[in-house]
Protein backbone atom coordinates (compact mmCIF):
# COMPACT_ATOMS: atom_id res chain seq x y z
CA UNK A 1 0.00 0.00 0.00
CA UNK A 2 3.11 2.69 0.45
CA UNK A 3 4.28 1.78 -2.94
CA UNK A 4 1.13 2.43 -4.39
CA UNK A 5 0.99 5.79 -2.16
CA UNK A 6 4.47 6.98 -3.36
CA UNK A 7 3.89 6.24 -7.24
CA UNK A 8 0.22 8.29 -6.55
CA UNK A 9 2.08 10.81 -4.88
CA UNK A 10 4.78 11.29 -7.69
CA UNK A 11 1.97 11.98 -10.46
CA UNK A 12 0.74 14.70 -8.26
CA UNK A 13 1.36 18.26 -8.97
CA UNK A 14 0.43 20.64 -6.11
CA UNK A 15 -0.05 20.31 -2.80
CA UNK A 16 -3.96 19.72 -2.78
CA UNK A 17 -3.65 16.52 -4.86
CA UNK A 18 -0.78 15.10 -2.49
CA UNK A 19 -2.96 16.01 0.42
CA UNK A 20 -5.86 14.45 -1.11
CA UNK A 21 -4.19 10.91 -1.79
CA UNK A 22 -2.77 11.25 1.42
CA UNK A 23 -6.46 11.25 3.18
CA UNK A 24 -7.35 8.15 1.07
CA UNK A 25 -4.52 6.50 1.71
CA UNK A 26 -5.30 6.82 5.44
CA UNK A 27 -8.97 6.51 4.98
CA UNK A 28 -7.94 2.85 3.07
CA UNK A 29 -4.93 1.63 5.22
CA UNK A 30 -7.73 2.46 8.59
CA UNK A 31 -8.20 -0.90 10.09
CA UNK A 32 -12.27 -1.44 10.17
CA UNK A 33 -12.77 -2.83 13.31
CA UNK A 34 -11.47 1.17 14.76
CA UNK A 35 -14.86 2.54 14.45
CA UNK A 36 -16.86 -0.50 15.55
CA UNK A 37 -18.52 -0.02 19.04
CA UNK A 38 -18.80 -2.92 21.22
CA UNK A 39 -21.37 -2.94 23.85
CA UNK A 40 -20.10 -5.22 26.11
CA UNK A 41 -17.17 -3.42 27.09
CA UNK A 42 -14.52 -5.61 25.35
CA UNK A 43 -11.05 -4.95 23.42
CA UNK A 44 -11.19 -5.00 19.78
CA UNK A 45 -10.28 -8.02 17.89
CA UNK A 46 -6.26 -7.65 17.25
CA UNK A 47 -6.08 -7.34 13.52
CA UNK A 48 -4.53 -10.75 11.77
CA UNK A 49 -0.99 -9.96 11.11
CA UNK A 50 -0.64 -13.23 8.44
CA UNK A 51 -1.82 -11.46 5.10
CA UNK A 52 -0.36 -11.96 1.75
CA UNK A 53 1.97 -9.59 1.16
CA UNK A 54 0.80 -7.57 -2.18
CA UNK A 55 2.27 -8.34 -4.99
CA UNK A 56 4.80 -6.23 -6.61
CA UNK A 57 3.88 -3.60 -8.97
CA UNK A 58 5.78 -2.86 -11.63
CA UNK A 59 7.17 0.54 -12.83
CA UNK A 60 5.47 2.86 -14.88
CA UNK A 61 6.37 2.90 -18.76
CA UNK A 62 8.20 6.22 -19.93
CA UNK A 63 10.96 8.11 -18.63
CA UNK A 64 11.03 7.86 -14.85
CA UNK A 65 9.63 10.03 -12.99
CA UNK A 66 10.96 13.13 -10.95
CA UNK A 67 10.96 12.29 -6.92
CA UNK A 68 8.84 15.40 -5.35
CA UNK A 69 10.48 16.07 -1.70
CA UNK A 70 7.21 16.75 0.47
CA UNK A 71 7.41 20.25 2.16
CA UNK A 72 4.97 21.83 4.47
CA UNK A 73 1.51 22.33 3.16
CA UNK A 74 0.98 26.33 1.97
CA UNK A 75 -2.88 27.11 1.96
CA UNK A 76 -4.40 28.84 -0.92
CA UNK A 77 -4.83 32.63 0.02
CA UNK A 78 -2.53 32.79 2.81
CA UNK A 79 -0.83 36.09 3.51
CA UNK A 80 2.60 34.46 4.25
CA UNK A 81 2.76 31.75 1.65
CA UNK A 82 5.76 31.72 0.39
CA UNK A 83 8.03 34.27 3.02
CA UNK A 84 10.13 31.07 3.84
CA UNK A 85 11.25 30.04 0.70
CA UNK A 86 15.16 30.18 -0.64
CA UNK A 87 16.28 32.94 -1.92
CA UNK A 88 17.76 33.35 -5.27
CA UNK A 89 21.24 34.67 -5.85
CA UNK A 90 21.16 37.77 -8.24
CA UNK A 91 23.87 38.23 -10.09
CA UNK A 92 25.77 41.26 -9.50
CA UNK A 93 25.77 44.48 -11.52
CA UNK A 94 26.99 44.83 -14.77
CA UNK A 95 28.28 48.63 -16.56
CA UNK A 96 25.07 48.28 -18.03
CA UNK A 97 23.36 47.79 -15.27
CA UNK A 98 25.23 50.82 -13.22
CA UNK A 99 24.67 53.06 -16.27
CA UNK A 100 20.95 52.95 -15.79
CA UNK A 101 21.03 53.50 -11.92
CA UNK A 102 23.40 56.11 -13.10
CA UNK A 103 20.37 58.06 -15.32
CA UNK A 104 17.78 57.39 -13.13
CA UNK A 105 19.38 58.78 -10.05
CA UNK A 106 20.46 61.98 -12.49
CA UNK A 107 16.89 61.73 -13.46
CA UNK A 108 14.65 61.76 -10.34
CA UNK A 109 17.56 64.40 -8.75
CA UNK A 110 17.15 67.15 -10.43
CA UNK A 111 13.25 66.13 -11.15
CA UNK A 112 11.91 70.36 -11.91
CA UNK A 113 8.42 68.66 -10.50
CA UNK A 114 9.26 67.32 -7.28
CA UNK A 115 12.34 68.96 -6.45
CA UNK A 116 13.38 69.10 -2.39
CA UNK A 117 9.85 67.61 -1.43
CA UNK A 118 10.87 63.93 -2.01
CA UNK A 119 11.94 61.73 1.39
CA UNK A 120 14.50 59.17 1.25
CA UNK A 121 12.14 56.42 0.91
CA UNK A 122 10.03 57.83 -1.80
CA UNK A 123 12.83 58.89 -3.88
CA UNK A 124 14.36 55.73 -3.93
CA UNK A 125 11.03 54.09 -4.63
CA UNK A 126 10.91 56.06 -7.88
CA UNK A 127 14.48 55.20 -8.71
CA UNK A 128 13.59 51.31 -8.20
CA UNK A 129 10.49 51.76 -10.32
CA UNK A 130 12.25 53.65 -13.25
CA UNK A 131 15.03 51.63 -13.24
CA UNK A 132 12.88 47.88 -13.01
CA UNK A 133 11.04 49.26 -16.00
CA UNK A 134 13.79 49.83 -18.26
CA UNK A 135 15.93 47.29 -16.90
CA UNK A 136 15.47 45.11 -20.70
CA UNK A 137 17.03 41.83 -20.20
CA UNK A 138 18.82 42.09 -16.89
CA UNK A 139 17.39 40.94 -13.45
CA UNK A 140 14.99 42.99 -11.49
CA UNK A 141 16.41 44.92 -8.23
CA UNK A 142 15.57 45.60 -4.79
CA UNK A 143 15.47 48.66 -3.52
CA UNK A 144 18.08 47.45 -0.96
CA UNK A 145 20.27 46.26 -3.94
CA UNK A 146 20.11 49.10 -5.76
CA UNK A 147 20.67 51.95 -2.95
CA UNK A 148 23.84 49.34 -1.58
CA UNK A 149 24.79 49.85 -5.25
CA UNK A 150 24.96 53.38 -5.99
CA UNK A 151 26.56 53.66 -2.34
CA UNK A 152 29.39 51.73 -4.19
CA UNK A 153 29.03 53.77 -7.18
CA UNK A 154 29.20 57.07 -5.00
CA UNK A 155 32.32 55.92 -3.30
CA UNK A 156 34.49 55.11 -6.28
CA UNK A 157 33.43 58.54 -8.66
CA UNK A 158 33.94 60.45 -5.50
CA UNK A 159 37.44 59.34 -4.48
CA UNK A 160 38.32 59.93 -8.44
CA UNK A 161 36.86 63.07 -8.52
CA UNK A 162 38.98 64.25 -5.62
CA UNK A 163 42.13 62.72 -7.56
CA UNK A 164 40.87 64.16 -11.37
CA UNK A 165 40.38 67.75 -9.07
CA UNK A 166 44.48 67.50 -8.17
CA UNK A 167 45.36 66.44 -11.45
CA UNK A 168 43.40 69.58 -12.92
CA UNK A 169 44.82 71.86 -10.25
CA UNK A 170 48.63 70.87 -11.50
CA UNK A 171 47.76 71.63 -14.74
CA UNK A 172 51.08 70.31 -16.10
CA UNK A 173 51.35 71.35 -19.97
CA UNK A 174 50.86 69.12 -23.12
CA UNK A 175 48.45 66.98 -21.52
CA UNK A 176 45.36 66.31 -23.08
CA UNK A 177 42.11 65.53 -21.18
CA UNK A 178 42.35 62.14 -21.98
CA UNK A 179 45.76 61.80 -20.53
CA UNK A 180 44.62 63.76 -17.41
CA UNK A 181 42.07 61.44 -16.89
CA UNK A 182 44.51 58.74 -17.37
CA UNK A 183 46.96 60.37 -14.71
CA UNK A 184 44.29 60.48 -12.37
CA UNK A 185 43.35 56.42 -12.67
CA UNK A 186 46.87 55.55 -12.06
CA UNK A 187 46.47 58.20 -8.99
CA UNK A 188 43.76 56.07 -7.76
CA UNK A 189 45.00 52.73 -8.19
CA UNK A 190 48.42 53.73 -6.80
CA UNK A 191 46.26 55.27 -3.56
CA UNK A 192 43.77 52.49 -3.09
CA UNK A 193 45.74 49.32 -4.51
CA UNK A 194 42.77 48.88 -6.74
CA UNK A 195 42.13 49.84 -10.42
CA UNK A 196 38.98 52.69 -11.07
CA UNK A 197 35.61 50.36 -12.45
CA UNK A 198 33.56 53.19 -12.84
CA UNK A 199 34.66 54.80 -15.07
CA UNK A 200 30.81 54.37 -17.27
CA UNK A 201 29.11 56.06 -14.66
CA UNK A 202 31.67 58.77 -13.91
CA UNK A 203 31.33 59.86 -17.31
CA UNK A 204 27.43 60.55 -16.78
CA UNK A 205 28.22 62.00 -13.08
CA UNK A 206 31.30 64.38 -13.62
CA UNK A 207 29.83 67.61 -15.51
CA UNK A 208 26.25 67.23 -13.80
CA UNK A 209 25.17 70.03 -11.12
CA UNK A 210 23.88 67.66 -8.85
CA UNK A 211 26.76 65.21 -8.63
CA UNK A 212 29.76 68.81 -8.01
CA UNK A 213 26.93 69.60 -5.19
CA UNK A 214 26.89 65.48 -3.79
CA UNK A 215 30.74 66.41 -3.84
CA UNK A 216 30.59 69.54 -2.13
CA UNK A 217 28.47 67.50 0.58
CA UNK A 218 31.10 64.73 0.88
CA UNK A 219 34.19 66.43 1.41
CA UNK A 220 32.23 68.62 4.47
CA UNK A 221 31.42 64.89 5.72
CA UNK A 222 35.00 64.45 6.81
CA UNK A 223 34.91 67.36 9.45
CA UNK A 224 31.90 66.49 10.75
CA UNK A 225 30.93 64.01 13.15
CA UNK A 226 28.73 60.83 12.78
CA UNK A 227 25.85 62.36 13.17
CA UNK A 228 26.55 65.41 11.19
CA UNK A 229 28.33 62.83 8.39
CA UNK A 230 24.47 60.29 8.06
CA UNK A 231 22.88 63.77 7.91
CA UNK A 232 24.93 64.97 5.14
CA UNK A 233 24.48 61.47 3.41
CA UNK A 234 20.70 61.53 4.12
CA UNK A 235 20.28 65.00 2.25
CA UNK A 236 22.69 63.97 -0.95
CA UNK A 237 19.99 60.84 -0.90
CA UNK A 238 17.11 62.91 -0.60
CA UNK A 239 17.49 65.93 -3.20
CA UNK A 240 17.98 68.56 -0.82
CA UNK A 241 15.10 67.62 0.79
CA UNK A 242 14.35 67.45 4.85
CA UNK A 243 16.05 65.04 6.00
CA UNK A 244 14.44 62.23 7.81
CA UNK A 245 15.30 63.54 11.47
CA UNK A 246 16.77 67.05 12.36
CA UNK A 247 20.63 67.18 13.52
CA UNK A 248 20.71 68.68 16.90
CA UNK A 249 22.28 71.92 17.37
CA UNK A 250 25.52 71.91 19.20
CA UNK A 251 25.84 72.78 22.74
CA UNK A 252 28.97 74.22 23.12
CA UNK A 253 30.79 71.24 24.02
CA UNK A 254 32.75 69.39 21.26
CA UNK A 255 32.30 65.65 21.20
CA UNK A 256 35.34 63.78 22.15
CA UNK A 257 36.71 61.60 19.03
CA UNK A 258 36.20 58.13 19.36
CA UNK A 259 38.81 55.28 18.63
CA UNK A 260 37.01 54.35 15.06
CA UNK A 261 37.82 58.22 14.18
CA UNK A 262 41.07 57.84 15.43
CA UNK A 263 41.89 55.00 13.30
CA UNK A 264 40.11 56.80 10.11
CA UNK A 265 42.57 59.78 10.86
CA UNK A 266 45.40 58.10 10.81
CA UNK A 267 44.82 55.88 7.59
CA UNK A 268 43.94 58.82 5.68
CA UNK A 269 47.47 60.87 7.60
CA UNK A 270 49.09 57.12 6.15
CA UNK A 271 47.46 57.83 2.79
CA UNK A 272 48.01 60.88 2.46
CA UNK A 273 51.62 60.94 3.06
CA UNK A 274 52.16 57.88 0.44
CA UNK A 275 49.68 59.99 -1.79
CA UNK A 276 51.90 62.75 -1.68
CA UNK A 277 55.11 60.61 -1.99
CA UNK A 278 53.81 59.25 -4.84
CA UNK A 279 52.78 62.59 -6.81
CA UNK A 280 56.78 63.80 -6.32
CA UNK A 281 57.09 60.52 -7.97
CA UNK A 282 55.02 61.11 -10.65
CA UNK A 283 55.90 64.89 -10.63
CA UNK A 284 60.00 63.37 -11.26
CA UNK A 285 58.40 61.60 -14.23
CA UNK A 286 56.47 63.71 -16.01
CA UNK A 287 59.30 65.79 -15.76
CA UNK A 288 61.52 63.35 -17.63
CA UNK A 289 59.11 62.67 -19.87
CA UNK A 290 58.86 66.49 -20.81
CA UNK A 291 62.79 66.49 -21.24
CA UNK A 292 62.24 63.44 -23.43
CA UNK A 293 59.63 65.14 -25.21
CA UNK A 294 61.64 68.24 -26.11
CA UNK A 295 64.72 66.26 -27.04
CA UNK A 296 62.78 64.42 -29.76
CA UNK A 297 61.15 67.71 -30.76
CA UNK A 298 64.35 68.95 -31.19
CA UNK A 299 65.79 65.91 -32.81
CA UNK A 300 63.03 66.47 -35.32
CA UNK A 301 63.74 69.58 -35.89
CA UNK A 302 66.94 69.08 -36.61
CA UNK A 303 65.52 66.17 -39.19
CA UNK A 304 63.45 68.69 -41.28
CA UNK A 305 65.80 71.20 -41.28
CA UNK A 306 68.33 68.29 -43.10
CA UNK A 307 65.33 67.58 -45.17
CA UNK A 308 64.48 70.72 -46.28
CA UNK A 309 68.19 71.52 -47.59
CA UNK A 310 68.42 68.25 -49.50
CA UNK A 311 65.46 68.92 -51.08
CA UNK A 312 66.56 72.64 -52.03
CA UNK A 313 69.47 71.04 -53.47
CA UNK A 314 67.52 69.00 -55.94
CA UNK A 315 65.33 71.45 -56.86
CA UNK A 316 68.17 73.49 -57.88
CA UNK A 317 70.19 70.63 -59.58
CA UNK A 318 66.41 69.31 -61.38
CA UNK A 319 65.99 73.44 -62.59
CA UNK A 320 69.73 73.76 -63.98
CA UNK A 321 69.52 70.48 -66.07
CA UNK A 322 66.10 72.08 -66.98
CA UNK A 323 67.83 74.94 -68.42
CA UNK A 324 70.62 72.70 -70.08
CA UNK A 325 68.48 71.00 -71.42
CA UNK A 326 67.67 72.93 -75.23
CA UNK A 327 71.58 72.54 -75.57
CA UNK A 328 72.23 69.40 -74.53
CA UNK A 329 69.44 68.14 -77.03
CA UNK A 330 71.07 70.18 -80.01
CA UNK A 331 74.49 68.85 -79.00
CA UNK A 332 72.83 65.24 -79.29
CA UNK A 333 70.91 65.97 -82.37
CA UNK A 334 74.26 66.99 -84.12
CA UNK A 335 76.29 63.66 -83.11
CA UNK A 336 73.22 61.87 -84.10
CA UNK A 337 73.86 64.07 -87.69
CA UNK A 338 77.65 63.14 -87.63
CA UNK A 339 77.37 59.70 -86.76
CA UNK A 340 74.72 59.22 -89.82
CA UNK A 341 77.24 61.19 -92.61
CA UNK A 342 79.72 59.09 -91.18
CA UNK A 343 77.83 56.08 -91.92
CA UNK A 344 77.02 56.95 -95.26
CA UNK A 345 80.20 57.78 -96.09
CA UNK A 346 81.70 54.74 -94.98
CA UNK A 347 78.67 52.83 -96.68
CA UNK A 348 79.55 54.36 -99.84
CA UNK A 349 83.66 53.55 -99.39
CA UNK A 350 82.04 50.26 -99.06
CA UNK A 351 80.43 50.10 -102.15
CA UNK A 352 83.03 51.89 -104.31
CA UNK A 353 85.62 49.17 -102.87
CA UNK A 354 83.11 46.61 -104.11
CA UNK A 355 82.92 47.90 -107.54
CA UNK A 356 86.25 48.21 -107.81
CA UNK A 357 87.19 44.70 -106.71
CA UNK A 358 84.13 43.26 -108.90
CA UNK A 359 86.38 45.45 -112.15
CA UNK A 360 89.25 44.05 -111.07
CA UNK A 361 88.10 40.12 -110.97
CA UNK A 362 86.02 41.08 -114.55
CA UNK A 363 88.99 42.16 -116.39
CA UNK A 364 90.93 39.23 -115.29
CA UNK A 365 88.38 37.01 -116.55
CA UNK A 366 88.51 38.85 -119.66
CA UNK A 367 92.13 38.67 -119.97
CA UNK A 368 92.29 34.99 -119.18
CA UNK A 369 89.77 34.49 -121.91
CA UNK A 370 91.39 36.67 -124.29
CA UNK A 371 94.29 34.49 -123.75
CA UNK A 372 92.37 31.26 -124.11
CA UNK A 373 93.87 29.73 -127.69
CA UNK A 374 91.04 28.91 -129.61
CA UNK A 375 93.23 26.30 -131.82
CA UNK A 376 93.45 23.90 -128.37
CA UNK A 377 90.40 23.75 -127.38
CA UNK A 378 87.34 21.72 -128.98
CA UNK A 379 85.08 22.90 -131.56
CA UNK A 380 81.94 23.79 -128.83
CA UNK A 381 84.47 25.85 -126.53
CA UNK A 382 86.09 27.40 -129.57
CA UNK A 383 82.77 28.80 -130.73
CA UNK A 384 82.11 30.12 -127.20
CA UNK A 385 85.29 31.42 -126.14
CA UNK A 386 85.45 32.96 -129.66
CA UNK A 387 82.66 34.76 -129.36
CA UNK A 388 83.69 36.08 -126.25
CA UNK A 389 86.73 37.37 -127.13
CA UNK A 390 84.62 39.45 -130.21
CA UNK A 391 82.82 40.89 -127.19
CA UNK A 392 85.48 41.96 -125.24
CA UNK A 393 87.47 43.52 -128.22
CA UNK A 394 84.08 45.23 -128.90
CA UNK A 395 84.08 46.54 -125.37
CA UNK A 396 87.42 47.78 -125.72
CA UNK A 397 87.54 48.84 -129.23
CA UNK A 398 83.93 51.79 -128.42
CA UNK A 399 85.27 54.96 -127.41
CA UNK A 400 84.53 55.65 -123.76
CA UNK A 401 81.29 57.79 -123.26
Amino acid sequence: MHRVTNYAMQGCSNNDEREEVEAAANAASRPQWMGSFHPYGMPPPVPPYFYPAPATMPPPAGPPMQQFSEGPSVRVGDPDAGKSGPKVKLPNFNPEEDVNLTKWWLNISTDPVVNTGQRKEGFWLRIMKGYNSSRGVYPKRSQKSLTTRWDYIKECCTKFSEFYSSVLRLNPSGMSDADKTTEAMAWYAAALQKPFTQMHSWKLLKDEPKWEACIGAHSKVHVLDDDSSDAAAGGANEVGGPAESDVPASSGSKRPIGRDATKAARKKAATSSSSSEYISQMNYMWGNKLSLIKESHAKMASHHATMAVLQEKKMTTERELEERRPALEESRLAMEASRMEMEKNDRESRMEMERSRAAKEERAEEERILSIELDKCSPALRLFYKRQQEQILVKYSLPPP
